[in-house]
């Protein structure tokens, strides 16, 4: 290949058979030499540097699916932990409030709640009981007007639209 272009002042040209020639003889055998050579070297490394990219790409998948179940894995232990954490908290305030239950004493609390704030337990005249149990009974405040027109549409419904029907029919 070296032998095939000459050098004439400025421009570079193929050498041939006619070297005086300039013409689209010339110009269609450098397209051919450049389709011949390059696209088998371009195709190639075109093709080498979409193999790269496309292992690129399927590694970049690859990681971020397990990315993504690393951190799902790490929010259930996370979820885990804070549930055992609360179960223990619940597990030590039921313990705390038996702890409070035992330790109060009513005569303790009597004797403390006469001795610092004057009271004093209320004597039998001065308690007094309230009877609640009374019937359960209703009034109805209505007029009897209103009372005879709830009454007839309770009476009309679908039955009674359906005969006030029949009987216009009739």
């Amino acid at each position: 290949m070296a032998n095939l272009y000459g050098y004439n002042t400025s421009t570079a040209r193929k050498l041939s058979e006619f070297d005086g020639m300039y013409g689209q003889n010339l110009q269609k055998e450098l397209h051919r030499e450049i389709r011949k050579e390059k696209p088998a070297k371009v195709s190639k490394a075109k093709s080498a540097r979409a193999n790269i990219i496309l292992v690129v790409l399927c590694f970049a998948m690859a990681f971020s699916v397990v990315k993504g179940y690393v951190s799902i894995n790490e929010a259930n232990n996370e979820i885990s932990d804070l549930v055992s954490e609360y179960n223990n908290i619940v597990a030590s305030n039921q313990a705390l409030q038996v702890k409070i239950d035992k330790a109060i004493d009513l005569n303790e609390l009597q004797t403390v709640a006469g001795e610092r704030f004057g009271m004093i337990k209320p004597e039998r005249y001065q308690m007094f009981y309230v009877d609640l149990e009374m019937g359960d009974f209703s009034e109805d405040t209505r007029s009897s007007e209103t009372i005879k027109k709830h009454e007839s549409f309770a009476n009309m419904g679908a039955p009674g639209i359906i005969t006030g029907a029949l009987n216009l029919l009739q």
